[in-house]
């Protein structure tokens, strides 16, 4: 079950990048291809590694909710699952941002 929260969890935080990144797509519009580069370049790079580190995220926590509060495994997983979708869905919109924030700058 802790690799299942790993799984899904990072699974579900590059579904909402790709959602995030067409929404960068439309708010770059007006910008040249090598203005937006970087910005484009900083938001795949930030989705992908914030949706790994919560999938880590998840798997630990679940890990520690199994062997420590004696949750059952499917329980931890769910809850682990939840809590770090949320954190990467915070964090994949504090890339969209600093994206924008980049592009605009260059």
């Amino acid at each position: 079950m802790k690799a299942v929260a790993f799984l899904i969890t990072t699974l579900i935080n590059i579904g909402i990048g790709v959602g995030l990144f067409f929404m960068l797509i439309v708010s770059l519009n007006g910008f040249t291809g090598e203005q937006a580069d970087p910005g484009l370049i900083l938001f795949v790079v930030w989705i992908l590694l914030a949706s790994i580190i919560a999938g880590v995220l998840a798997f630990l926590s679940a890990k520690y909710l199994i062997s420590k509060k004696s949750f059952k495994p499917w329980r931890a997983a769910l809850l682990a699952i939840a809590i770090f979708v949320i954190v990467g869905t915070a964090a994949n919109i504090v890339g969209f941002i600093a994206a924008v924030v980049l592009t605009s700058a260059m």
